[in-house]
């Protein structure tokens, strides 16, 4: 018998109080069975219990930058003393060299050689000579203190205002994670006060682990594709003629999907990183011999024989076969969610709009929507959008420098292990950072150029695979 926990039975009370037994997000006429109830349950907990989670997390991080912000001013303010110091040490360093040119000055001006040749006899000559030697080390002396001075000065107004950055930094992140935290303090009780409504409404922030991997052909003909606008991460590679096609990741189910193309070794790997079922069209020997010995999850579209997988007679093979999401049941909805903030902690270059060109008759462009606070997708000019004419609107873009040289088929192989420059676009702004990844296995890591890992804001992404 399953033990309900404190947040358990809040979502129990909740769901009784909100229409006991009918269904939350669907007909009410309809009464929800208690296996549906318990599911639905069990969903919810999970949600609030990875809310909870992030937001502890978060106040964490909060404390932190709060200790780092501290210590940095505390710095800025020692900083200053020594400044200070050090203009007053040189002030007092370039009052003696200047009394000393000037008592020079008042002299006559008179040359070294002028006093040597004036000495009387050789003795006067000796006594003069070492006059002089001394005069020479003490004016030495002066213009290395001098020069001493003026190099801890630039050291030290560097040092002030890389910490005034520092602050100015710190302060702008500090903002941030608390307009995440009270986001997300927000959709935390604003959840367990709307159990009746769709969780997917109640909880933006909240993202399910992808499901499903579908290789979408990106060929003229097949646009505009179908459910790509419902995809939570979308790949974009390069393929033979300077074409590109896309890996689209679903945490949903469209009831149509494509269309579908073949297997190629990079997008294998992309579905084994994201531990996603794996939809192609067949493709080349060695690609479906590596899904055999990869031991990937998937399906080929070509051979499967599901009723979920079919034609559509409106558009010429290859560009017009789909796959049911809804119906294939190859692959379960994931139970797993990830909390994402709502705005970036970081203040980057300003970047409304960017582009880059796959090949001359091939580019793609985002465009800033500040209200959506998202980029919309272009291609080749146009605005992109699906079939239903959704538009294509992306929150995260990275564009990830990968190098392409050519397998033993002469077909263009984007190298994903390694490591590379990004770009990153988010909310209008642009940072330069790294990518990794390790093995085949292995998760692609994004990171900011500090080194500090990169935590994308909630909803669709795009990556770029492109050419250094």
């Amino acid at each position: 018998m399953r033990r309900f926990t404190a947040i358990t039975l809040i979502c129990i009370c909740l769901l009784l109080l909100s229409g006991g037994y009918y269904r939350v997000h669907g007909n009410p006429a309809i009464p929800q069975s208690r296996e549906e109830i318990e599911e639905e349950i069990i969903e919810l907990e999970t949600i609030i219990r990875e809310l909870g989670a992030n937001i502890k997390a978060r106040e964490a991080r909060l404390r932190e930058v709060d200790e780092q912000l501290e210590k940095t001013e505390a710095e800025l303010k020692r900083t200053e003393v020594e400044l200070a110091e050090s203009h007053a040490s040189l002030k007092k360093k370039n009052h003696a060299f200047a009394n000393r040119l000037r008592s020079a000055y008042m002299k006559g001006g008179l040359s070294y050689l002028e006093v040597l040749l004036e000495a009387d006899n050789f003795g006067d000559l000796i006594i003069r000579m070492a006059y002089l030697t001394r005069i020479f080390n003490k004016d030495a002396e002066l213009i290395a203190a001098v020069k001493q001075e003026y190099a801890v000065l630039e050291e030290r107004q560097v040092a002030f205002q890389a910490q005034s950055e520092s602050i100015a930094n710190l302060r702008f992140q500090l903002e941030a994670e608390r307009e995440n935290l009270l986001a997300q303090r927000r959709e935390h009780e604003a959840l367990l006060k709307a159990a009746k409504k769709d969780l997917a409404e109640a909880t933006p922030q909240a993202e399910r682990r992808p499901a499903y991997g579908v290789v979408f052909d990106n060929h003229s003909a097949a646009r505009p594709q179908h459910g790509l606008s419902q995809a939570t991460v979308v790949y974009e590679y390069e393929v033979e003629s300077r074409i590109t096609r896309y890996l689209a990741l679903f945490s949903s189910f469209p009831s149509k999907v494509g269309p579908i193309r073949s297997a190629r070794e990079h997008s294998i790997m992309l579905a084994m990183e994201n531990n996603v079922h794996y939809i192609y069209s067949s493709g080349s020997q060695d690609n479906l011999n590596r899904i055999s010995e990869w031991n990937v999850r998937g399906t080929n579209a070509l051979s499967s024989g599901s009723s979920s997988i079919y034609r559509d007679s409106a558009r010429r093979a290859p560009h017009n076969l789909y796959v049911n999401l809804a119906t294939l049941r190859a692959a379960s909805a994931s139970s797993k969610v990830v909390i994402r903030p709502v705005i970036i902690a970081r203040q980057g270059s300003t970047a409304q709009s960017f582009s880059l060109q796959y090949s001359s008759t091939y580019k793609v462009s985002y465009q800033y929507d500040s209200e959506q606070s998202a980029y919309r997708r272009f291609i080749n000019g146009q605005a992109h959008r699906d079939a239903t004419g959704r538009a294509i609107i992306a929150r995260n873009v990275f564009v990830q420098y990968v190098p392409h040289p050519h397998d033993s088929r002469n077909r263009p192989t984007p190298q994903i292990i390694g490591s590379g420059p990004i770009d990153y676009y988010v909310q209008g702004q642009r940072f330069r950072g790294t990518w990794r990844k390790d093995s085949m296995n292995s998760p692609t890591r994004f990171y900011y150029q500090d080194g500090q890992e990169i935590e994308r804001v909630h909803g669709q992404t795009w990556i770029q695979l492109a050419r250094p």
